[in-house]
């Protein structure tokens, strides 16, 4: 399985899907002017997943901030990870919000809620406190 990257934009968000270092993370700023065409190899590659997917993963979001059409996305990310499960993928979902950012954490807890086939950990940090190697190593 290939490793999907994405180096983030102004307007587009990290993202780093690698079955080989376990890592699945989109972290960053989503405001891209067509989200469906940015969004889209990371459906696709979520589907080639599927086909062979490991025992568990942790699949991490940390957004800045995102639109409505990425929230749309969002979504459709969770329900294909919803739908590892099928194929015995234990899938936990790991939802990151800067301290302080009430509205990322309940728009988090309000996809936990309207998927609850997923296992959802939410989780503060503190921009300051992260440091440049943590923020380099999440785009």
């Amino acid at each position: 399985m290939e490793i999907l990257v994405r180096r983030p934009t102004k307007t587009t968000p990290y993202v780093q899907l690698d079955p080989k270092a376990g890592v699945y993370l989109i972290a960053g700023r989503s405001i891209p002017i067509d989200a469906e065409l940015f969004y889209r190899p990371v459906l696709n590659w979520l589907d080639r997943f599927a086909e062979n997917p490991p025992p568990r993963i942790e699949f991490c979001f940390r957004f800045d901030f995102f639109n409505i059409a990425s929230s749309k996305r969002i979504l459709f990310i969770l329900y294909k990870l919803a739908d590892l499960r099928t194929k015995g993928c234990k899938v936990n979902v790991r939802w990151m919000y800067e301290k302080h950012d009430d509205d990322t954490l309940e728009i988090g807890q309000d996809y936990a809620y309207m998927i609850d086939d997923l296992d959802f950990e939410f989780e503060e940090y503190d921009i300051v406190e992260l440091g440049t190697s943590q923020v380099l190593k999440f785009g």
